[in-house]
């Protein structure tokens, strides 16, 4: 707020649910409005008719606590987000062949919802969640992570020489190939073998691309 010259802060320890979400839906479809091709404005302003006279209450806005304040349920949160499907099947309770029945917890109440769509739509529903061909689920974490206070405390599992021992190993298949014409992994059944390891006499494995020899 601002008095004079001078801005003042006020800590406020409620704010009005209802309030947000008008305003987040008010921002949006102004925002959307505002970055349209001139074409397309008119239908546009259809649909912003249509979406305030049926979502009086405005757009949903998650608006809990952040879990971040708990470092324990944020870990947990985030393996669960990553590493489990969209949805788990035992909230599946019927398909009849034609329509699937599942339900969801609404976030707005916390109230169980149920409901009964076509196949298709249910299977849209899920492959939304698929990324995108390389899109990355997890940034700025562990090696993906921008260099920081802690970089040099990371453990390698391969020295230095071992990582270029095996950047060469890559392209000594494609060597022989292009000077030999064969490719030096296959069979003559026409099967593929695979490379294991590179062993100097009398000393430890220098490279491994296969799991530890028994």
């Amino acid at each position: 707020m601002a008095h004079g010259n001078i801005d003042v802060f006020r800590k406020i320890k409620h704010f009005p649910y209802r309030s947000l979400r008008l305003r987040w839906q008010k921002l949006l479809l102004e925002y959307l409005l505002e970055n349209l091709h001139p074409k397309k404005i008119s239908l546009f302003k259809k649909l912003k008719n249509f979406l305030y006279s049926n979502y009086k209450d405005g757009f949903y806005v998650r608006a809990k606590p952040n879990v971040v304040s708990n470092v324990k349920l944020a870990v947990n949160y985030t393996i669960r987000y990553t590493g489990r499907p969209a949805m788990a099947q035992s909230r599946i309770t019927n398909y009849d062949g034609e329509h699937v029945t599942f339900y969801y917890e609404n976030h707005e109440n916390g109230e169980r919802v149920e409901e009964t769509i076509h196949v298709f739509e249910f299977i849209k529903k899920l492959i939304i969640h698929i990324p995108d061909e390389c899109f990355k689920m997890i940034r700025y974490y562990g090696l993906y992570a921008k260099k920081h206070k802690f970089s040099n405390l990371i453990f390698k599992m391969l020295n230095d020489i071992q990582i270029e021992i095996r950047q060469s190993l890559r392209k000594w298949r494609l060597s022989i190939e292009l000077s030999f014409g064969y490719d030096p992994l296959q069979c003559s059944c026409g099967k593929f073998m695979t490379f294991w390891d590179i062993f100097v006499p009398r000393k430890q494995p220098i490279a491994t691309t296969g799991p530890p020899a028994v």
